[in-house]
């Protein structure tokens, strides 16, 4: 009996040592590198960024990836640092600060008046990978001037390569996705 226990507890204790826990791996989408360059804002017109709108398929915390033409999956063990609506608001206003020159994009902040201030609304529908091997960031903008009267509504599409396969690849060309993103939005508003 004693053996029996004995072998018993050495098989308990060699499967608990051979199981590995599964990694979890956190992203965050890269800032566009710029130069550290002094900005002059006093000749500038405010442009007030709202929050990016992403569609609830891509508000949990898991990478988001199109398995076929009719479903989508969300990683488990592929998470975004932090919300992927911030980050994208984030690194939009950054990117428009250094694309044009007509404008000083800023978030909406409680204390910012907004009152005849032109809005930047963005909804994103797709930012995801795609099983053919692409990155897609697709969705629209929308431009609203001061007086709260829409001047334009721009329907968007971006598909990026991934560049191999694997999650560190989905997120820099999602990266690139939104980098053509904000150079056409900038080419829009100047």
């Amino acid at each position: 009996m004693k053996k029996w226990l004995l072998i018993a507890a050495v098989a308990l204790v060699g499967t608990g040592c051979s199981s590995t826990e599964p990694v979890m791996t956190t992203y965050m989408l890269p800032m566009s590198i710029t130069a550290n360059t002094a900005h002059n804002v006093s000749n500038k017109s405010l442009l007030i960024v709202r929050p990016v709108e992403v569609a609830a398929h891509l508000a949990g915390t898991g990478l988001v990836y199109q398995t076929s033409p009719t479903e989508i999956v969300e990683a488990q063990q592929n998470l975004w640092g932090e919300a992927l609506g911030k980050q994208l608001t984030r690194r939009i206003t950054q990117d428009l600060r250094q694309k044009q020159t007509k404008f000083w994009p800023t978030q909406l902040t409680p204390t910012l008046s907004t009152a005849g201030v032109p809005r930047l609304q963005i909804r994103i529908n797709q930012f995801n990978g795609v099983y053919t091997g692409v990155a897609e960031v697709a969705g629209e903008w929308l431009l609203i001037n001061g007086n709260g009267d829409l001047q334009t509504v721009h329907p968007f599409t971006f598909r990026v390569p991934l560049a191999k396969d694997g999650y560190p690849a989905q997120v820099e060309a999602l990266s690139k996705g939104v980098d053509e993103l904000t150079t056409q939005l900038a080419q829009s508003i100047k």
